[in-house]
């Protein structure tokens, strides 16, 4: 069924920023500004599970995995245990000393994802709100100095960045960053025009004539890839194209986009407390017969998140 050996996971819902077109500002969900902590994910996570994991991806829905509080003690818990980490992150407001313990527990094949839109405090202030430039290029250096894992610079285009990516790229290469990204934004017009028009939408939306929407490689090193399976004709989760998501309410998805908020999810509603990790384990979880419902709904009446992103994308 779900990709149970690579894990999305918002270990996370606190944040320093403030992105107008986040979640976290738009809907200003009940769940924010907590945590998962080390006892409830090796409650969830014990030894013998662990054993069927390969990787973990700490990414935030309305959060960012760093500012968890025993966030280094849970990455040290999945090494002891042989585990791949994947962390997506705005990178903002780390000392130094906190990057390098960071890098000690890191591999070659570890990865690190900084999320920068500038090229120095003002720039990336744009639509990052309340970052701190200075503390993304300090935590760059520290990490590149203390390990060897992949270390990414993603940038959103923006109409405020598209005539500067070259300079983005130079900087990143410069910090010896790994590998440069450059990703479009699914959030442009509709409810953000004003007068017409969004002020943050590129000119152009998906410039393909040259390195910016493909990652452009500083180093000779390949990047581990995740297997896809073909499964279902339509279904990212259950092709393997989408992680398994637990959000920081111990909630278990077939997806990050699966309970995101924009849209009602009258499965979530139903089965909220049977899907939480909080409250019993992943396994009891996945093989509880209320995926069969799931399953069924999406060759008869797929739900409206399923429809958007995969059905009829």
């Amino acid at each position: 069924m779900f990709n149970v050996q690579n894990i999305h996971i918002e270990i996370s819902s606190k944040c320093t920023l403030k992105c107008p077109r986040c979640p976290r500002t738009e809907l200003a969900p009940e769940h924010l500004n907590k945590e998962i902590t080390l006892a409830e994910f090796q409650l969830a996570f014990p030894s013998d599970v662990l054993k069927e994991i390969k990787s973990f991806a700490f990414c935030g829905d309305v959060g960012d995995p760093i500012y968890a509080t025993e966030f280094l003690e849970i990455i040290e818990y999945l090494k002891v245990h042989d585990i791949r980490v994947i962390i997506i992150t705005n990178g903002s407001y780390k000392s130094t000393e906190w990057w390098t313990q960071l890098g000690t527990l890191l591999r070659l094949d570890d990865q690190v994802t900084f999320s920068v839109d500038g090229w120095d405090q003002d720039s990336n202030n744009l639509y990052r709100v309340n970052s701190n430039y200075d503390s993304i290029v300090t935590g760059i250096k520290a990490l590149r100095v203390a390990t060897d894992c992949h270390i990414v610079w993603s940038t959103i285009i923006f109409n405020f960045n598209e005539t500067q990516l070259d300079n983005i790229k130079t900087t990143a290469k410069e910090l010896g960053v790994d590998h440069f990204q450059v990703v479009n934004s699914t959030k442009f017009d509709g409810r953000y025009l004003v007068n017409g028009v969004d002020p943050l939408k590129p000119t152009v939306t998906n410039p393909t004539n040259n390195y910016i929407m493909t990652n452009v490689s500083f180093q000779d090193r390949s990047i581990p890839l995740i297997p896809n399976r073909q499964f279902h004709k339509w279904a990212k989760c259950l092709n393997w194209q989408k992680l398994m998501f637990i959000n920081v309410e111990g909630l278990v998805f077939p997806c990050p986009w699966f309970n995101t908020g924009y849209q009602q999810n009258p499965f979530v509603q139903k089965y909220k407390d049977k899907l939480s990790i909080k409250t019993r384990p992943l396994s009891d979880i996945l093989n509880d017969p209320l995926w069969n419902e799931f399953m069924t709904s999406l060759e008869l009446s797929p739900l409206d998140v399923c429809k958007i992103k995969c059905q009829n994308s």
